[in-house]
């Protein structure tokens, strides 16, 4: 119940905005109340539902600021993850970045949008989980969430082409086997502010 929730909302199936009634959603799955009821309350404290007076639970709104303020976030803390994980990476990490890169091109040449999000996601989340720090990896993956579902959402509007996307990752996983920690700081920075650029860009676009 709990998961098929959760990713109706993050796909943006079950769109910002609307409202969801426990007794309507029982009925049409045919189970009780309690197990959605549960299901609700652990979403409203994921962020994902808030309760209205009178009206419910309602898909919780995608506010730009708060996207924005993720990217500055994330520069910080990916870059520590990827510091992190520098002198543990070894030939069987590779292959997986490898393999994540190769699914990542498939989905983009099959214009899969939600497959793309869930493997761009997991190639970066391969550097907090690297890491060590299960601090730093839960933050990171509560980020994530949200930042899956402004980009289901909002769909192409900031990602027309999802190939030229998908291909940056391939220097991202080259320059980390040179060792060279400058380098390698100055690539993944400019990648995570590529997006921060294009949400940038496209709201000037809309003025």
């Amino acid at each position: 119940m709990y998961l098929g929730l959760f990713e109706a909302i993050v796909r943006g199936e079950l769109y910002p905005g609307y409202r969801m009634l426990v007794l309507e959603i029982a009925n049409a799955l045919g189970i009780s109340q309690a197990p959605v009821r549960e299901a609700m309350e652990r979403l409203k404290q994921e962020g994902l539902l808030v309760g209205k007076a009178n009206k419910g639970s309602i898909v919780a709104e995608i506010k730009q600021e708060e996207i924005e303020e993720i990217y500055a976030l994330r520069e910080l803390i990916e870059w520590d993850a990827v510091h992190r994980s520098i002198p543990q990476l070894d030939e069987e990490d590779f292959r997986r970045l490898y393999a994540i890169y190769e699914d990542l091109v498939r989905a983009a040449r099959e214009d899969d949008l939600f497959r793309f999000i869930d493997l761009d996601m997991a190639f970066h989340d391969y550097f907090f989980e690297k890491s060590g720090n299960r601090t730093i990896l839960h933050i990171w993956r509560q980020s994530a969430v949200k930042l899956k579902r402004f980009l289901a959402v909002t769909n192409k509007l900031y990602f027309p082409n999802l190939l030229s996307i998908a291909v940056g990752h391939a220097p991202l996983i080259e320059v980390l086997k040179t060792g060279d920690e400058e380098e390698i700081k100055r690539l993944y920075v400019l990648h995570m502010k590529e997006v921060w650029w294009r949400m940038g860009h496209g709201n000037r676009q809309k003025e």
